[in-house]
């Protein structure tokens, strides 16, 4: 039954991911949906395990330091899919689904995916750092949620995105990451300086924090367009029907060389070549006929 449980556990992890990517959809709202499946598997894990099998699968994926040493060093990853209570993973969540899929936009799913675990990563080691030898166990996507925080405010601070601070509206994402990590900052001189007992890891939240921001530049570069031509020179007119409001997010979103591919693709999908009506298809980020490439050059 153990293993059983332990197996379901990895599918409902995986399989969000996996269906996310083969889809070409939000690798950011997977991650939400993984982090929720795998944290009602571990209810599963409560109801049908006794005490000396729950504490063996804890031990294979809880983040503990003096076991990283000795070699489990998969639980700097493991342990960022595992949470305490309903409350720990639904702030993740929060996170990740509200801030991280507009970081999604800006990155594209491949360059977040390696942002989130660089994130889930700097946590991970700061904390097995900081607490070598100790055998407190460490858990959840904190430090993945506040990787989110410092790549998006390294990127493009002033973009803005709905989330609940005081109101539910748009907030700067430099407001929202700097409140998180001064409150954070709080925090910890509560825990550190004045000897408060606090079960959060806030090492881990600087960890990812700030990995995630210094390694952001790296990640960031080359995403942004550089062809021969600026967006806005694509003409007003152009010569597909049916796809205006494709075009027009095209013009509005396609600064990075990701979202401009996508929909570019899905105009390529949706429209009809003028010439012969015959399928079209993207290359060199063009859209062009597939029957005759001199139809279409577009744009």
């Amino acid at each position: 039954m153990q293993e059983l449980l332990f197996a379901l556990w990895i599918v409902a992890i995986i399989a969000p991911l996996v269906w996310a990517w083969s889809q070409k959809a939000s690798i950011a709202l997977a991650m939400t949906l993984s982090l929720l499946f795998g944290f009602i598997v571990q209810i599963i894990w409560r109801i049908f395990l006794d005490f000396g099998e729950l504490n063996e699968l804890r031990i294979r994926l809880f983040l503990v330091p003096a076991l990283v040493t000795d070699g489990h060093i998969h639980t700097l990853v493991t342990s960022g899919f595992v949470h305490s209570n309903p409350l720990h993973v639904l702030g993740n969540i929060l996170i990740i689904a509200l801030v991280g899929i507009p970081l999604e936009d800006r990155l594209g799913r491949s360059r977040w995916l390696i942002s989130y675990m660089i994130g889930l990563l700097g946590g991970s080691i700061a904390w097995t750092i900081l607490n070598l030898g100790s055998i407190t166990p460490a858990l959840g996507a904190s430090g993945a949620a506040f990787g989110i925080l410092g790549a998006y405010l390294c990127g493009w601070p002033n973009d803005e995105v709905f989330f609940p601070l005081i109101l539910i509206r748009k907030w700067p994402v430099q407001f929202i990451a700097l409140f998180y990590f001064g409150f954070e900052i709080y925090k910890a001189w509560q825990v550190y300086g004045l000897n408060e007992i606090s079960n959060i890891g806030h090492i881990a939240h600087f960890g990812g924090f700030i990995l995630a921001y210094g390694t952001l530049p790296l990640l960031k570069k080359g995403i942004e367009w550089e062809g021969d031509y600026e967006l806005e020179e694509i003409p007003q007119e152009h010569p597909f029907d049916g796809v205006d409001d494709l075009v027009e997010r095209l013009r509005s979103e396609g600064e990075f060389i990701e979202t401009r591919q996508a929909w570019l693709e899905e105009i390529a999908d949706r429209a009809k070549c003028p010439i012969c009506s015959g399928a079209l298809q993207v290359k060199k980020m063009k859209v062009r006929c597939v029957s005759e490439s001199s139809h279409v050059r577009w744009p």
